[in-house]
């Protein structure tokens, strides 16, 4: 199921939810096959998006990346509120979403620019979900995953924070650092997360596993266990990674982004005894390429271009500023500190 713009709709997809008016009426109900008297209603009524089961319908190839990174946001959104208020989660919603998103990561060659631009969109959380369910994709691909297995991966990103529907909006919203009471209350997510998950059999016990498990690491210094030892679901070790670097290079409310380069020497330090080096490694070695032809600001405050990756230091390439070049790798008192374009 898939929120549309109903000038993309053509006769004879099925209506996804119940549609009201803007005064709450009941206008259709779930299940309608849409008519051209249907579409002409619409328009009339200034209604510019409704929910629709048939994707097939209306989802064409080379679909810009912000039409579907807005649809995404819309139908995790969606449910995300609905199961909090109780209402079960749609097998064909998140079913959707993932196949277009998966579609995506093999079309865009410029993913991680695309998801910069989006970063601003909506709240963190939605936001968040997406993003880290692109990443799992993404490293799926890296890893040669077969397609189920990169569905699978995505849907585990897209699902892997619901349990924070259950957190009081002033704690996950707080713009301070949160007192160690309100901490362990945000670290119950995982637990609730698992727990809705598991309820539902089209749910693998591989993506709720990484619901519960994404904040666990190897030294035991995670939560919400303290489990040693690395895991051997994929799905919880790829999670984990895509959710450090998201996570980094985002603006959230306690703290301000910081760039690519400095999220990936966080992923490299991590990989001794923390996350899974095989996924976190191999995400350091990959993240910097995308970079290459990109401006960047320098800690000395001087705008430049990535011009070379060194394959043994990815976070430490070479910037020319002006008719200047700097090499990272040697010079280390200066740091990328943003991506700007």
């Amino acid at each position: 199921m898939l929120k549309i713009k109903v000038n993309s709709l053509k006769p004879g997809v099925t209506l996804g939810k119940d549609l009201f008016s803007y005064d709450s009426t009941l206008l259709l109900p779930k299940g309608t096959i849409i008519t051209k008297e249907h579409l002409d209603s619409f328009r009339v009524r200034n209604i510019d998006d409704v929910f629709i089961m048939e994707s097939k319908a209306i989802v064409k190839s080379g679909k810009p990346f912000e039409d579907v990174y807005s649809d995404s946001l819309d139908v995790v959104r969606s449910f995300m509120v609905e199961a909090k208020l109780g209402k079960t989660l749609d097998f064909n919603e998140i079913s959707d979403i993932t196949g277009l998103l998966l579609e995506q990561v093999f079309e865009a060659n410029d993913l991680f620019r695309q998801m910069r631009l989006m970063k601003e969109k909506d709240d963190y959380l939605f936001t968040h979900s997406v993003n880290v369910a692109l990443l799992c994709i993404l490293m799926g691909r890296w890893l040669k995953c077969d397609r189920e297995t990169l569905k699978e991966l995505g849907q585990a990103g897209l699902l892997h924070d619901i349990g924070k529907i259950f957190i009081e909006d002033n704690i996950l919203n707080k713009p301070d650092k949160l007192t160690d009471i309100e901490f362990e209350e945000v670290k119950k997510h995982t637990l609730q997360g698992y727990n809705l998950l598991s309820q539902y059999e089209w749910i693998s016990t591989s993506v709720a596993n990484a619901a519960l498990m994404h904040h666990e690491r190897a030294d035991g210094s995670g939560y919400p266990m303290g489990t040693k030892g690395y895991s051997k679901n994929l799905c919880v070790s790829v999670v984990a990674v895509a959710d450090v670097y998201d996570a980094v290079t985002s603006d959230r409310t306690y703290s301000s982004k910081r760039s690519p380069y400095t999220a990936a020497e966080i992923l490299w330090q991590e990989s001794f005894g923390k996350l899974n080096p095989k996924i976190s490694k191999l995400f350091y070695d990959k993240i910097a390429n995308f970079y290459i032809g990109n401006e960047v600001i320098l800690s000395n405050d001087e705008k430049g271009i990535v011009i070379y990756v060194d394959p043994s230091q990815p976070t430490r390439p070479i910037v020319m500023v002006g008719e200047k070049f700097y090499n990272l790798a040697t010079d280390r008192s200066i740091t990328i500190i943003e991506v700007i374009d």
